[in-house]
């Protein structure tokens, strides 16, 4: 798919990784909508930013965790921009609690991951599928994790909802095809604000168990969404972007 004048919709856009990836797209002339629940200054700064780049380029305040607000995120994007061609559903959550401590989960913390990490990726996509159907085409890329592949990341809650994020993926693959591309990248660690919830010993630790003993890097991970959203071949993939994590 040729990116040059397309919109696209990015959830968690306003910071980290979705940030990285909203600023790649700028660039190659992707009209960007910018979703955030919380962080209003960081999205709102990130979209002037996008501005500069000659881009059409707006901040929505949703709760992609509720199913209503997701599918409303969807139109109101579509809307403000003219149409949807890509939704990269980036936003997700966790709880820092370590595997062993069983008790340290209880059933709401399940609950908020997954509605967050994995039933909003159902919501939007089906939002972004009846405007995408209707012009014959559309991309949609997903951020799941290398802890959705194996065992390991911020807690057990954030694992399973995160393995749950990679079969949504290839379930709407083949749900959507073939109009639309369904696939998703599954990052490693990425030394954002989001890696902030590890010690300093779990990072270097984490650094090690990968085969290139380093973290992703951020800007790297970012052009994997716009490797993908360029490929009119590729469905149902999860592609990792991990240093070698999931590999080990």
């Amino acid at each position: 798919m040729k990116l040059q004048g397309k919109s696209a919709l990015i959830t968690g856009g306003g910071t980290g990784l979705g940030r990285a990836i909203a600023l790649q797209l700028a660039r190659e002339g992707v009209n960007l909508a910018i979703n955030y629940s919380r962080s209003a200054g960081d999205a709102e700064k990130t979209a002037a930013e996008l501005q500069k780049l000659g881009v059409t380029a707006i901040a929505i305040k949703a709760d992609i965790s509720v199913p209503e607000s997701a599918e409303n995120l969807v139109t109101e994007a579509a809307s403000a921009l003219g149409g949807l061609d890509l939704l990269i559903n980036n936003a997700g959550t966790t709880k820092f609690v370590p595997f062993k401590d069983l008790d340290g989960l209880q059933g709401d913390d399940f609950l908020h991951l997954f509605k967050t990490n994995s039933m909003s990726i159902f919501f939007t996509a089906r939002a972004a599928s009846k405007i995408m159907k209707k012009q014959g085409w559309g991309h949609i890329i997903n951020t799941v994790s290398s802890a959705g592949l194996k065992p390991s990341g911020s807690s057990i809650a954030y694992a399973v909802s995160k393995a749950a994020g990679i079969h949504i993926t290839k379930c709407l693959a083949l749900a959507l095809a073939p109009e639309i591309n369904v696939n998703a990248v599954a990052p490693g660690l990425l030394l954002t604000r989001w890696a902030s919830g590890f010690s300093e010993d779990q990072v270097a630790q984490m650094k090690k168990n990968t085969m290139l003993n380093k973290s992703a890097d951020v800007d790297e991970c970012a052009a994997m969404y716009i490797a993908i959203a360029k490929n009119d071949s590729i469905t149902g993939q999860i592609i990792s972007v991990d240093a070698g994590q999931v590999t080990l």
